[in-house]
């Protein structure tokens, strides 16, 4: 890996730049707490709403959020016991924590890639 000095630091140069950024971006997103569930705050929450294909968001803490699907593939879904589950485990009037990579597709409902989602009650 190319370096240079920068206030007397060693940095990386530029080439370097966008493989750390994806692995910062990887490492985030790795959950470090129980079932997947990353050591961080929830990016949003809300109420399940189950439809005939799956489930989406309701009550959302950002309104940008409403109606976004919860039913992506991979996800990792965790009980309010800390144990995994299955996403046809989600029921309507569920109190959910919803974590995200970052990436959402602008669109209504938003579409955005999950790294978890917790039942809380």
């Amino acid at each position: 890996m190319a370096r240079r000095r920068v206030s007397g630091r060693s940095v990386p140069t530029a080439s370097a730049a966008p493989a750390l950024v994806a692995l910062a971006m990887l490492l985030s997103a790795c959950g470090g707490g129980a079932g997947g569930v990353p050591d961080r705050e929830p990016d949003v929450t809300g109420v399940v709403e189950r439809t005939g294909t799956g489930a989406l968001l309701t009550e959302p803490s950002d309104d940008y959020f409403d109606g976004m699907s919860l039913m992506v593939t991979e996800t990792p879904f965790v009980g309010a016991d800390g144990e995994p589950i299955e996403s046809a485990g989600l029921a309507t009037g569920d109190e959910v924590e919803v974590w995200l990579t970052g990436s959402c597709a602008e669109s209504h409902p938003v579409q955005c890639e999950l790294v978890a989602v917790r039942v809380v009650g």
